[in-house]
C-alpha cells in the first residue's frame, strides 16, 4: 500500500469550490474552546480558497478572524476567545465569502486533555455514581462539555497510521446531560464536575483515553527522532518503527510508538488545553519496560506536548495518579516500583506536575475485570484537587507527601515529607504500611509515630539499629494510612516510597493475615476480590476487637472438633497470590501470641508451610525442642516461637533442613488440637535470620529439585513439540 493512502489532506480538484471546503471532525455544535486565547479553526479547501471565520452572539459579530488562503488543501483560521462564561455563541466559517459551516452552541471555557489507559477510559456507566444515574434517568451537568473519541478493538475501526492524521475518523461532541455521558471517561467526568463547580464556568474534556495502551503509542515521531535516549530505548525493546518497518506483520496498536499520537493526539493540536489528567503504566509492566524507560518517556511526553499544544505558561500541566494495585504477573514488587516513578516524576517539577497515590481506593470491581476497580470518583476528584493548587492557585497542596528525607539514627528512622498540608496524620488508630531494615537489608513491620507536623519516626523492637524505611510496599497497600492533612480533613495519602534504596534487599510485603485485624483481604490473583482471610476445618473463626496485643483486633478461633485447623487465605491451587509475600528463606523465626480463653489446655500440634501439595515443611518450636505447643487455660497471652532453620520435611523428625527450603510457600496450615477451644492468635510475625547449615538433607533435597526441574522442563518441551506438530 502507498504512503500516499496516509495523506492528512485531501486535494480538491476544482480551485475555489465552496462546496470542496470542510471543517474537520473535531469541530462541531456543543463544542468548548479554552477562553482567553486564539481560538483555532482548521479544515480542508481547494488551493487559494480566501478562509474567514466569525463568533456571534445575540448582538451580532463579536469576532472575527483576519483571512486565511487555503495551502495544500487545508487551512487554519483563529479569532480571538472571549472570557469564559455560560453565554453560547455560534461560529460560521465561510469560503470565499460563502458561508460552509456554522457552528451552534459554542461556549469558552476551561479545556483540559484527558488521556492514559483502560483506568482512564473506564466508563461512568460501570461506576457505582454512574450505574445510579443510568438507573434513575439522570445525566450530568450541561455545561460539561466532552470531545470524545473512543477506543477501537481492532485495526478496522481506527487502523495505524505513519504520519499524523489532521482529523479524527471517529469523534463527538455532547454535553454532559446527553446520555451519551455514560460512555465518557468517569475520572475526567468527576473531575471536570468539580472544577465546573469551583470555576463557575464552563468546563471541557477531550476524552482520548485508549485501554492497554503504552506510553510509546502516545509519543509523536517527531518528538521520539528528537530524543536520542528515548528513541535507543524503543530500538532496544525492538520497538522502534521507521517507515521501512511500519508494515511489518503482528504490530500492536496500544504497543507500538506513535499509534495514538498519529489518530488520536494529531488532530487535536490546534486546541489549547490548559493541562492533561493522565492514568496510565499498567502496561509498562506487563510488556516488561524498565522504570527507567518509564521515565524518559514521561519526559518526553510532557514536553512534546508542551509544544503540540502551543502552551505558553512553562511546561503544560500535567496531573497523574500512580496505579491501582493488581496481579502484574510480574512479582509483588513490580507495581509499586512504577509507583516510586510517578513519586520521583512529581517531585522534579513541582511547577508543572502533581500526583495522587490510589492505593487507599477500594478494589472491587465489576464485569470489567480486577484490573479496573470501579471506584473512579475518588481518583477524578483528587486530579481536581490537585489542579484547584497547581493551576488555579489554591492554597492547599499541589501533590501527596512526598518523601524528602530520611534520616537514620538513635535505634529509628525519621522521615520528613514535603506537600503535609495542615500536618500529617494517620487515618486510623494502628499506623499500617511501613517498615524498616538493618544492615542485612531485610525489611520488617514497623511501627510509626509522629513527632512533629511533617515528619515520622519510623522503628521496630526488632531491628535495634534499623538504616531505612519503605512505605506502601507490595502490590496492595489499601491498609497503608499516613495521610495529609488541609482545611480541617483528611486530604491526600502519603506517596509510596523505598523501592529504590539500595540498603533494602527483601521487602516487607503488607501481610495482612498476620495482624489480625480483618476477616477479609484483596486477593490479587485470576480471579481477583475480596475474600476470607482465613480458611477453617473444624472451627470458627472472628475478630476480637477488646482482645488484642496490637492493632485494632485478634483473631478468635472457636474449636467445633477435638481436631480441628486453619491457615491464612495466601494461594490459589498452590501459588501464592501477587500480593503475599511468598519468599521467607530471609527469616530465620515465627513467632507469634496465643491466649487460651478456654477450661482445657490446647495443642498447637504443628504448623506447616508448604511447597507444593506434597511437600511440606514443620518447624521446630524454639521453647519445646519438638514441633507442637501446649497453651494452658490460664487467659494469658503467651509468645510462641518456631526455628525456621529446622524444619522437617513432612514432620519427619530426622529430616531437618534450613529456611532455604522457604523461598516459595504455597500454603501454611495450624493443625491444633483440644476441646471446646477458645483460643486467641495475634502479632504473627516472620523476622530476619542467616540461613542455617545446609545439612544432608538439604543437598538431597537440592538434588530432587534438579531432577524435578530437568524432568519438568524436559514434559514442556515435548508437549510443545507435539502441539506444534498437531497445528500444523
Amino acid at each position: 500500500m502507498s504512503i500516499m493512502l496516509f495523506s492528512i489532506c485531501l486535494m480538491p480538484a476544482e480551485a475555489g469550490d465552496v462546496k470542496s471546503a470542510r471543517l474537520y471532525n473535531v469541530y462541531a455544535d456543543n463544542m468548548l474552546f479554552q477562553r482567553d486565547t486564539d481560538a483555532v479553526l482548521a479544515g480542508e479547501a481547494t488551493d487559494g480558497s480566501r478562509i474567514n471565520a466569525e463568533l456571534i452572539d445575540g448582538n451580532g459579530t463579536c469576532a472575527a478572524s483576519g483571512e486565511t488562503t487555503a495551502k495544500n488543501g487545508c487551512f487554519t483560521v483563529s479569532f480571538r476567545a472571549p472570557a469564559g462564561g455560560y453565554d453560547t455563541y455560534t461560529v460560521k466559517v465561510s469560503c470565499n465569502d460563502e458561508e460552509f459551516a456554522s457552528l451552534k452552541g459554542i461556549v469558552f471555557g476551561e479545556l483540559w486533555l484527558s488521556a492514559g489507559q483502560s483506568n482512564m477510559e473506564y466508563p461512568l456507566l460501570y461506576t457505582p455514581e454512574g450505574k445510579e444515574m443510568k438507573e434513575t434517568g439522570k445525566t450530568g451537568p450541561k455545561n460539561v462539555h466532552v470531545l470524545y473519541l473512543p477506543g477501537a478493538t481492532n485495526f478496522e475501526e481506527k487502523p495505524t497510521r505513519y504520519l499524523p492524521q489532521k482529523d479524527a475518523i471517529r469523534c463527538s461532541w455532547f454535553t454532559a446531560d446527553d446520555p451519551q455521558v455514560y460512555n465518557m471517561s468517569a475520572p475526567a467526568f468527576f473531575f471536570a464536575e468539580k472544577l465546573r463547580e469551583k470555576l463557575d464556568m464552563p468546563v471541557g474534556i477531550m476524552s482520548v483515553a485508549f485501554g492497554g495502551s503504552c506510553i510509546a503509542p502516545w509519543l509523536s515521531r517527531e518528538a521520539i527522532d528528537g530524543n536520542e535516549t528515548v528513541k535507543k530505548h524503543l530500538t532496544d525493546y525492538g520497538e522502534y518503527y521507521n517507515e521501512q518497518r511500519w508494515s511489518s506483520p503482528n504490530r500492536s496498536y496500544h504497543i507500538d510508538m506513535t499509534n495514538i499520537y498519529n489518530t488520536n493526539i494529531a488532530p487535536l493540536i490546534n486546541f489549547r488545553p490548559q493541562g492533561v489528567i493522565w492514568y496510565q503504566g499498567c502496561s509498562e509492566i506487563t510488556t516488561g519496560k524498565t522504570t527507567k524507560y518509564y521515565h524518559d518517556c514521561f519526559n518526553l511526553l510532557q514536553d512534546s506536548y508542551t509544544r503540540d499544544f502551543a502552551y505558553t505558561g512553562g511546561r503544560l500541566p500535567f496531573i497523574f495518579s500512580q496505579l491501582a494495585c493488581y496481579d502484574s504477573g510480574q512479582g509483588p514488587l513490580k507495581v509499586p516500583a512504577f509507583n516510586d516513578v510517578f513519586t520521583e516524576l512529581a517531585a522534579e517539577d513541582p511547577s508543572s506536575r502533581a500526583m495522587t497515590p490510589i492505593y487507599d481506593i477500594s478494589l472491587e470491581f465489576n464485569e470489567l475485570g480486577a484490573i479496573h476497580p470501579m471506584w473512579k470518583k475518588p481518583v477524578g476528584e483528587r486530579m481536581f484537587m490537585l489542579a484547584e493548587s497547581l493551576v488555579y492557585g489554591a492554597q492547599s497542596p499541589s501533590c501527596a507527601p512526598v518523601c524528602k528525607k530520611s534520616e537514620a539514627k538513635e535505634g529509628s528512622v525519621y522521615l520528613t515529607f514535603d506537600n503535609a498540608g495542615d500536618g500529617l496524620r494517620f487515618k486510623g488508630d494502628t499506623p499500617r504500611g511501613f517498615a524498616v531494615c538493618g544492615e542485612d537489608g531485610i525489611c520488617v513491620e514497623a511501627q510509626a509515630e509522629l513527632v512533629s507536623e511533617d515528619t515520622v519516626r519510623v522503628f521496630s523492637p526488632f531491628v535495634g539499629q534499623p538504616v531505612a524505611a519503605t512505605y506502601a510496599a507490595g502490590s496492595w497497600s489499601e491498609r497503608a494510612n499516613l495521610w495529609s492533612t488541609f482545611d480541617g480533613g483528611f486530604y491526600l495519602p502519603a506517596s509510596a516510597f523505598g523501592f529504590s534504596s539500595p540498603a533494602v534487599k527483601h521487602h516487607y510485603i503488607d501481610n495482612a493475615w498476620m495482624n489480625c485485624d480483618d476477616l477479609t483481604f484483596f486477593r490479587s490473583c485470576g480471579d481477583s476480590g475480596y475474600v476470607n482471610s482465613w480458611n477453617t476445618s473444624g472451627c470458627s473463626v472472628t475478630v476480637d476487637k477488646e482482645n488484642k496485643i496490637e492493632g485494632d483486633g485478634a483473631l478468635r478461633i472457636k474449636s467445633q472438633k477435638s481436631s480441628f485447623e486453619f491457615s491464612p487465605n495466601i494461594s490459589s491451587n498452590g501459588s501464592a497470590y501477587d500480593n503475599i509475600d511468598s519468599d521467607w528463606s530471609d527469616y530465620g523465626t515465627l513467632r507469634l501470641q496465643v491466649k487460651n480463653c478456654g477450661k482445657e489446655p490446647v495443642r498447637i500440634k504443628e504448623i506447616r508451610i508448604y511447597k507444593n501439595r506434597i511437600i511440606c515443611y514443620t518447624p521446630v518450636c524454639t521453647e519445646t525442642g519438638n514441633t507442637g505447643a501446649t497453651v494452658p487455660a490460664d487467659g494469658e497471652w503467651h509468645l510462641i516461637s518456631f526455628d525456621l532453620n529446622r524444619l522437617r520435611l513432612n514432620g519427619i523428625p530426622f529430616a531437618e533442613m534450613n529456611n532455604g527450603r522457604l523461598s516459595v510457600i504455597g500454603n501454611i496450615r495450624f493443625i491444633t488440637e483440644g476441646e471446646n477451644a477458645d483460643l486467641l492468635l495475634d502479632d504473627i510475625r516472620v523476622l530476619p535470620g542467616e540461613t542455617g547449615t545446609e545439612s544432608v538433607w538439604d543437598s538431597l533435597q537440592n538434588f530432587f529439585d534438579r531432577i524435578f526441574e530437568s524432568i519438568k522442563t524436559w514434559f514442556n518441551s515435548v508437549f510443545e513439540n507435539l502441539s506444534q506438530r498437531f497445528r500444523l
